[in-house]
């Protein structure tokens, strides 16, 4: 089998690229690392194999079609455990510049076909290729080698073009943890690049993709320290300039994102300091719409109800609470100084009630928050989780009558949200345990719980 070259006469009568397109493609298939089921490739390439690859990719870049088959096929090769022929890498400077400089019709202007800078980056061939070249620099560190500084260069040209897409940037962005792992502290003069303020498109590009799609790393905030700062700017720009659906799901999904993030560069002590990570958290609750900050409550909650592998880090629990003690105390004298309305706060103080189940705080702590956050709500929340922690809870000695006090504000509550989550089942036991209890001020607490709920036609607690 002859090899296919760029001087072979086999090129003379090539009109269309489908042919060449598929060779390629059943190539990157061949070549391809199966992630899921472990396989490896039952049969190597040959040498003919790798030489017509390479000779197919070096024609089809000097033709005017469009060249996604080979950014595709370098990019399933690079990402394999495939052993690349040695002369494959002497062509990767020429070939990656042209696929990455070359006009790319996907990318032109401010064109955002998916209506999502990263969604339209891993569309383009420019996108592609960029995928492919991190590809290429994992793999030489992989192999304990220096990664070439050619590489690093393209990025930077990218960058400091004045034509480049935003969308571009937003697949770097998303990159971050990656890049970091690949060039470390060589980055650190990316900041103006990767994050330019005099291109505010560009940098909500990359912010947006970063905190919608990658996860926090020390790293991050110690290579870019004004990350924060820049994410805190754009959530601002965002939130003043809504204009349309699309904008506010934007808003909404870095925001609670955002938020998740700072809590947690919080919590592990990742900021220079705890002034600087409270100074963050404060400026995010001020500028973050009330169903934003009632999602991150949720979620912090979420991720701290889990029990934490190993014994608990008292320094990082501690942190945690502080984020709702610092919070509970501004929405306190909001609510005090009349800065807002009292609604404006009901979604934040119902989601921080659900803390209740991480077991990881103090009992009295959760229980005491829990009162308070009830007690500043003019309605009844949501109670369906309440009525479960409650009822799981109230079987315990200890924990009895902090459950019957919550249960007992939670019925004095005005709201249907109470009634469709009431079940016999879940505070049955609670009451009776609290019939029977030693105490006459536990007993008390169950007889006004029981009047309450048989007010509200509940009659199955009257045989109690």
């Amino acid at each position: 089998q002859s090899n296919f070259t760029h001087s072979s006469t086999r090129c003379a009568n090539i009109t269309r690229p489908e042919i060449l397109n598929r060779t390629l493609e059943r190539a990157a298939g061949r070549v391809a690392k199966k992630q899921n089921d472990g396989q490896v490739l039952t049969t190597a390439p040959s040498e003919d194999d790798w030489a017509n690859w390479l000779g197919i990719t070096k024609w089809v870049m000097t033709q005017r079609w469009p060249r996604d088959a080979v950014a595709r096929f370098l990019g399933k090769l690079l990402e394999s455990d495939s052993a690349i022929p040695d002369s494959y890498f002497s062509e990767f400077p020429d070939l990656f510049r042209s696929l990455i400089e070359q006009e790319d019709s996907r990318l032109q202007g401010d064109k955002n076909s998916f209506r999502d800078w990263l969604t339209t980056a891993i569309n383009s061939i420019r996108g592609e290729a960029i995928e492919a070249l991190l590809n290429l620099a994992l793999r030489q560190k992989n192999a304990g080698r220096e990664i070439q500084p050619w590489i690093l260069e393209i990025f930077r040209s990218r960058l400091e073009l004045a034509e480049e897409s935003p969308a571009i940037f937003a697949l770097l962005g998303v990159k971050l943890r990656l890049l970091i792992h690949l060039f470390g502290n060589r980055l650190m003069e990316f900041q103006g690049l990767l994050f330019p303020p005099a291109k505010p498109e560009h940098r909500s590009a990359a912010l947006i993709a970063h905190f919608k799609y990658d996860h926090p790393s020390s790293a991050i905030i110690e290579i870019f320290p004004g990350l924060i700062n820049a994410a805190l700017d754009t959530l601002e720009t965002i939130r003043t300039n809504v204009k349309d659906d699309h904008a506010k799901e934007d808003s909404r999904e870095l925001g609670y994102r955002l938020g998740t993030h700072i809590a947690c560069y919080y919590w592990c002590g990742s900021f220079a300091g705890d002034e600087e990570g409270e100074a963050a958290l404060d400026r995010f609750f001020a500028i973050a719409s009330d169903t934003t900050r009632a999602v991150l409550i949720n979620e912090i909650g979420t991720i701290w109800e889990k029990p934490p592998n190993g014994p608990p880090d008292e320094k990082v629990i501690a942190r945690v609470m502080r984020i709702w003690e610092r919070r509970y105390a501004q929405i306190v004298k909001e609510l005090e100084n009349r800065a807002g309305s009292a609604s404006d706060h009901d979604a934040e103080l119902a989601q921080s009630i659900d803390w209740l189940d991480c077991e990881c705080f103090p009992l009295d702590w959760r229980l005491a928050h829990a009162k308070s956050a009830l007690e500043r709500l003019q309605k009844a929340p949501q109670a369906y989780r309440l009525l479960k922690s409650i009822s799981a809870l109230g079987v315990v000695p200890n924990r009895l009558e902090g459950s019957l006090e919550l249960l007992q504000m939670l019925l004095s509550k005005p709201g249907d949200e109470v009634r469709w989550s009431i079940q016999f089942q879940d505070l049955g036991p609670v009451l009776s345990s609290g019939f029977a209890s030693g105490k006459p001020e536990i007993r008390r607490l169950a007889k006004e719980c029981q009047d309450m709920l048989l007010k509200r036609g509940f009659s199955d607690f009257l045989s109690l």
